[in-house]
């Protein structure tokens, strides 16, 4: 059967989800099917109970990206790794991993109450750019990251390079003042973003923190903050055949207005 092309969407997300007490795990699916420049891209929230792993270590052909909204987890990692000694790292609110095909990788609860966390996984065809990024442990949670401030904007890049699937992998963290934002424009790839604080609003909806938006290439988006606080988030794009710098795509003040 043909996968699905994804579209457009805003998925709400009330925290918290409910854990299967029974199994220690419980998955929430957001969405799952194909884009123009992804064989597969999937999205699922996860509730894993104190003390529990959702799977002994293992590897797979997709990339993938963890992000952690709640509770506190160990990330255990492989012992044949130049990762250095410490086999198990903690990872807090806010916080996400980067995982490349195939590297070994599981967790554990730490916290007394349930962690919540959202994976993002895909594949897509090798583009052989570059030498791609290892495996990374990163905070979003940091307001000053470098970055570009534009408009009422403040955005941070947390991470950006190669991988094996596509032709940049790129995460910043950003923060809109109230009343700001931008008109519908299209991006050529396609993009993820996940509410921390305040709201946005996007797609004719408002969405508040743990919010999850969805935007593939080519369709078009805007946003502005209809708030009273600043919206802290945190943007994941995913480039295919198209890629263009941080630097460029904010450097136009045409694109940027207050509402």
């Amino acid at each position: 059967m043909a996968k699905a092309f994804l579209t457009s969407l805003v998925f709400p997300l009330n925290l918290p989800l409910a854990p299967d007490e029974r199994s220690g795990w419980r998955g929430y699916p957001v969405f799952k099917g194909c884009t123009r420049d992804r064989k597969a891209l999937s999205c699922h929230v996860s509730v894993l109970t104190h003390g529990n792993c959702p799977h002994p270590p293992h590897t797979h052909r997709e990339e993938e990206i963890l992000l952690l909204l709640s509770g506190e987890v160990d990330l255990i990692l492989p012992d044949d790794t130049a990762l250095g000694p410490d086999r198990r790292r903690r990872l807090k609110p806010g916080q996400c991993v980067y995982y490349l095909s195939w590297f070994p990788h599981t967790i554990e609860t730490v916290s007394r109450e349930p962690a919540q966390y959202l994976m993002l996984k895909w594949t897509a065809p090798y583009s052989g750019e570059g030498v791609p990024l290892a495996f990374g442990h990163f905070n979003l949670n940091v307001p000053t990251l470098p970055g570009v401030e534009t408009a009422g904007f403040r955005i941070g890049l947390v991470f950006e390079g190669p991988t094996g699937c596509l032709r940049k992998l790129q995460c910043h963290a950003s923060i809109l003042s109230p009343g700001a934002g931008y008109s519908p424009h299209t991006d050529a790839h396609d993009v993820v973003i996940v509410v921390f604080s305040g709201e946005i609003e996007t797609l004719g909806r408002r969405v508040v923190p743990h919010g999850i938006v969805f935007y593939p290439a080519g369709e078009p988006h805007g946003m502005r903050n209809p708030g009273a606080i600043p919206a802290h988030y945190a943007v994941f794009e995913f480039h295919g055949g198209e890629c263009v710098p941080l630097w460029r795509k904010l450097g136009d003040p045409r694109r940027w207005k207050r509402k």
